[in-house]
C-alpha cells in the first residue's frame, strides 16, 4: 500500500519526533517501504552552540538507528531555508512531492491556544499535502 514514507525531523529530535519515528519504522517494516527523513535547517533566533557538523552527526546516527530498528532503507535529506519559521510548512509539502512520498508521518504536540489561530506544522501538512498524512501525538 505505501512504498515511500516521509518523516519530517526537528534537529533537536524532541519526543514527538522520536514517537513518530517509531511509528514510521513499524509502518515501513509492515509495508516494506523506504523512509526519507527531511530536516529543514537555517538560521534561528536563540540558536544553540552546536556546529553544523555536530547536528549532521546526530541526524546521521538517528538515520542509522531507524534503519537498524525498522530493517528499512532510510535516507536523510536536508533543506536549507533562509527563514525556517516562515518557510518550513511549504518546504515540507514541496519535499514530499519531490521525493514521491505516498505517506507523511509527522509528530505533533497536544493543541495549544496558538494552534487555534495558526496551524501547527502537522496540521498544515494534513490540510495541504496531496498524499496521506499520519499525525502522531
Amino acid at each position: 500500500m505505501f512504498k515511500h514514507i516521509m518523516l519530517p525531523v526537528d534537529r533537536h529530535l524532541p519526543p514527538e519526533v522520536r514517537k513518530a519515528a517509531d511509528v514510521a519504522g513499524q509502518v515501513a517494516k509492515w509495508q516494506s517501504a523506504k523512509i526519507t527523513l527531511i530536516s529543514v535547517t537555517g538560521a534561528h533566533m536563540g540558536e544553540s552552540s552546536e556546529t553544523e557538523a555536530e547536528i549532521d552527526k546526530e541526524l546521521a546516527e538517528f538515520t542509522e538507528q531507524l534503519a537498524a530498528e525498522s530493517g528499512s532503507d532510510v535516507s536523510m535529506r536536508k533543506i536549507h531555508s533562509v527563514d525556517v519559521a516562515a518557510e518550513v510548512d511549504s518546504d515540507l509539502t514541496r519535499a514530499a512531492e519531490e521525493i514521491g512520498a505516498d505517506l507523511v508521518i509527522v509528530g505533533t504536540h497536544a493543541p495549544r491556544i496558538t494552534d487555534y489561530i495558526f496551524s501547527s506544522h502537522a496540521g498544515y501538512l494534513a490540510k495541504h499535502a496531496s498524499m496521506s498524512v499520519f499525525v502522531v501525538r
